[in-house]
Formats: C-alpha cells, sequence, structure tokens
C-alpha cells in the first residue's frame, strides 16, 4: 500500500508521487508561499494524486534555516532535522542533470509533527506543466534545517529555484484555525479543527513508513 493522504476537507484519499524543494538566494526569500508579505528560507512540496479522478493535492510545508552548523543540527535530538540532513548531504553530490542516486527516507519524519493548521485554496502546480486545479494545503508551522545545507544547494545545484507568488485571481484561501491578527482583507474558515472531529485534519497513512528515493537533479 503507497503512503495516502486524505482528511481534512480533501475529497477522496491521494497516493503520494514525489516531494521536491524550492529555494531563494538567501534566508529571507525561497518560499514560494507569502504569509502576511513574509517568505520563508524554502519550501517543500510533496504532490499527491487521487487514482480515481487524477486530481492532484499537494502538501507545502515552509522551511526556516537555523545558522547552526550540520554537525551541531546533526546531534540534536529532533527527528526531522536528523531525516533533512541526510537528504541535503545526499542530495548536493548530484552535479550532473539528470543524475540519481537512492535514499531511504522516513517521509512522515520529514514534515514534521506541526501539521494540524494549514490554509487550503485551488491553483496550479509551480513548475511545468503549472496544471490547474490542484487542491493546494500550506502549513502554518516552518520545519527547521540548517542554513549551511541550503547554501551548499544555492552554491553547487542552483543559487534559487523558486517562483514568485502569482496574482490571485479571486481564489478563496481557506483557514483551518482562528485568525490571529487584524487584516483588512476578508476571512474565511475551512474545515474547521476540533478535537471531537477527525475527519477535520489531515490523515496520512503507509504501511511502511520509510520511503526509497530516487534523487533526480532536473532544472526547469
Amino acid at each position: 500500500t503507497p503512503f495516502t493522504l486524505s482528511g481534512g476537507g480533501l475529497n477522496g484519499t491521494f497516493q503520494f508521487l514525489n516531494f521536491h524543494v524550492h529555494w531563494g538566494e538567501n534566508s529571507k526569500s525561497g518560499s514560494e508561499h507569502q504569509v502576511n508579505d513574509v517568505k520563508y528560507t524554502g519550501e517543500i512540496h510533496l504532490v499527491h494524486q487521487n487514482s480515481e479522478t487524477g486530481q492532484i493535492a499537494v502538501l507545502g510545508i515552509f522551511m526556516n534555516s537555523s545558522q547552526n552548523s550540520s554537525d551541531e543540527i546533526g546531534n540534536t535530538a529532533n527527528a526531522t532535522i536528523k531525516e533533512w540532513v541526510k537528504f541535503f548531504t545526499t542530495a548536493v553530490k548530484l552535479g550532473k542533470v539528470n543524475e540519481s542516486t537512492k535514499l531511504r527516507l522516513n517521509l512522515a519524519t520529514l514534515m514534521g509533527n506541526n501539521l494540524n493548521n494549514f490554509w487550503r485554496y485551488r491553483g496550479s502546480l509551480t513548475t511545468p506543466p503549472c496544471t490547474e486545479d490542484v487542491v493546494w494545503t500550506v502549513f502554518k508551522v516552518p520545519i527547521v534545517v540548517g542554513e549551511d545545507e541550503i547554501d551548499s544547494f544555492r552554491k553547487d545545484i542552483f543559487s534559487k529555484n523558486d517562483r514568485s507568488p502569482q496574482p490571485l485571481y479571486n481564489r478563496i484561501v481557506y483557514r483551518n484555525f482562528l485568525n490571529e491578527t487584524l487584516s483588512p482583507i476578508p476571512d474565511y474558515n475551512c474545515c474547521l479543527d476540533t478535537s471531537s472531529n477527525a475527519g477535520n485534519k489531515i490523515i496520512l497513512s503507509k504501511s511502511n513508513k520509510y520511503l526509497l528515493c530516487f534523487l533526480l537533479l532536473f532544472f526547469f
């Protein structure tokens, strides 16, 4: 059984296809979404597809960078950070376009534990073919990675690979948590999360929590 995604207002069950990382020229850029005009160091996209309808659903997770060295990060008890160190140190060794390698990663660990609060909207893929009618779920709380790992991507792979935020085009962006800031922008609620209603939460299911990844270096 593949890694699947359901709940949280999603229409059906979606199977995991792939994940990729976007980063920018510095620690204040790189995420393809921004919150109140603030961008993050990077953004992870986990792409899923509904096998019955063909619809695509993407999970977006913000990345903040830490100034700690990779050795310091690797010695912490944070399993998410350790798993990302494994990814970055392997991926950065891919020096040619279409070069690939295998890496065993725990996908659930990569995503971190703060997945309760999120925004939801319908948009498109941010890379070619820029498919429309994609269900986006962008989580509120970022994960932390090492600045030296991100910087190695900038130096050894590409200085940046992020796309700037696009016009809203009358799309409605929903959220499943109470508004914490005053804003002139109309505010909406979707899939309001309550502890008694598990259907309002995104459910990740897998028969094997480990994922054997094929890391492929390519440019859009």
